[in-house]
């Protein structure tokens, strides 16, 4: 289970009876490790569905769900089985696309052509 860091916290000096004070700065970064890790966490489980065959690749390119937003669509082309890093190259030169563009950038047009390669029998 991952840890989160933990607040700064500023004491005061001996004998006063006061609770320590958390700065906003604090919780603010704590609340963005915490989404940070909730979209990693479901990531890897979007991932996993991909590999095990339950959810289609073509379908989650076309929906674009959330955590996937900001993926590489070189990392969701991978998350497929059997799919290497020289695979999934080929498969976005020819639709034209670069290895390191988010999921959630793709134009309509963009994600047609991706979905039409990744429906096409590899040459």
């Amino acid at each position: 289970m991952p840890t989160t860091a933990q607040p700064e916290l500023h004491r005061m000096p001996p004998g006063h009876r006061t609770a320590p004070v958390v700065l906003p700065r604090d919780l603010q970064r704590n609340a963005a490790l915490a989404r940070a890790n909730a979209i990693r966490i479901a990531r890897a489980a979007l991932k996993r569905q991909i590999a095990a065959g339950h959810r289609s690749l073509a379908d989650v390119i076309a929906e674009c769900p959330a955590e996937a937003h900001s993926m590489p669509i070189a990392e969701l082309i991978g998350a497929q089985h059997r799919w290497g890093e020289a695979r999934t190259l080929r498969l976005l030169r020819r639709a034209e696309l670069s290895e390191t563009k988010p999921l959630g950038h793709l134009t309509p047009r963009q994600r047609r052509a991706l979905i039409a390669c990744l429906e096409q029998p590899a040459l």
